[in-house]
């Protein structure tokens, strides 16, 4: 079922005071889970795509999957393109039915990030797609895409609407103080950055590097105007972690759908956990 688009639902949920959750899944598995979770829940999600996983299958063959589980759903479910850098790889996803793309420049020089950007952005609205551009670098790994803390940058108010108003992208994920992965400490976040953002532009915020950041930090994002959270790790975690513990209860048991089964309830139950923090339930 489609009912709104990328940017509707962000902006819903900015007009609203909630952040739409936005999960990384790597199979159908994963990304089955994460859909019963949100219909279980009643409501909107985002189903996200590292360009790792898009290498691994194939534009066409997950975009042909995760376009059939959209459709079949009972809740809005957006495809989205997560943390991209070559422009031919989004275009090629916007090409094989990808709901939004997120376009990250953040390794080039604001002009070049600009630049590129508005490529990406210019073929993505002639076909109806809308794109997420990062600004500021975030310390981290995000599958292939590794930022050490020596060389991540936090970005301020002028330079993150100069921008946007350059690029065009629909929506801005900026640098605040957030991490991709596991936290080893606790981060510095710019929240002000967040809140003077919301109020200077319409364009919804992004958050990154949601795993981990706990119930408190969470609101005061959101309420800061965070209208959308990824969270790409914890559900890493809990397929892996599941694997692990299914396995050591059950060494000797041979039922993939029984094991399946048990996988698709790991997921669920993070992907739930979160929605009612990003929902204020």
């Amino acid at each position: 079922m489609k009912t709104l688009t990328f940017v509707e639902e962000l902006m819903r949920a900015k007009e609203s005071g909630y952040a739409i959750g936005a999960f990384n899944i790597f199979n159908y598995l994963s990304a089955r889970a994460v859909i019963r979770a949100a219909q279980k829940m009643n409501q909107s999600v985002i189903l996200q795509t590292s360009t790792q996983t898009v290498k691994r299958f194939g534009p066409l063959e997950i975009g042909t999957m995760l376009r059939q589980l959209a459709w079949n759903a009972s809740v809005n479910v957006v495809i989205h393109l997560d943390h991209c850098q070559n422009v031919d790889m989004a275009k090629a996803c916007i090409d094989a039915g990808w709901d939004s793309v997120m376009f990250d420049g953040s390794h080039h020089t604001l002009e070049d990030n600009i630049k590129l950007c508005r490529e990406v952005v210019s073929y993505a609205h002639s076909r109806g797609v809308f794109v997420e551009g990062e600004l500021g670098r975030i310390a981290g790994v995000e599958d292939d895409i590794a930022v050490d803390e020596s060389s991540a940058t936090q970005v301020g108010l002028e330079e993150s609407l100069y921008f946007v108003k350059e690029s065009g992208v629909d929506a801005l994920a900026p640098a605040i103080g957030t991490a991709h992965g596991v936290y080893k400490g606790k981060p510095n976040i710019n929240f002000a950055l967040v809140e003077d953002l919301r109020k200077a532009m319409d364009t919804p915020i992004v958050i990154h590097g949601g795993t981990g950041l706990g119930n408190e930090t969470f609101r005061r994002l959101i309420k800061a105007g965070g209208s959308k959270i990824n969270v790409s790790t914890a559900i890493k975690h809990a397929y892996i972690d599941g694997c692990k513990e299914y396995f050591s209860a059950n060494p000797d048991k041979i039922d993939p759908i029984d094991f399946d089964q048990f996988l698709n309830c790991k997921i669920s139950d993070t992907t739930i956990e979160h929605m009612e923090i990003f929902h204020g339930e």
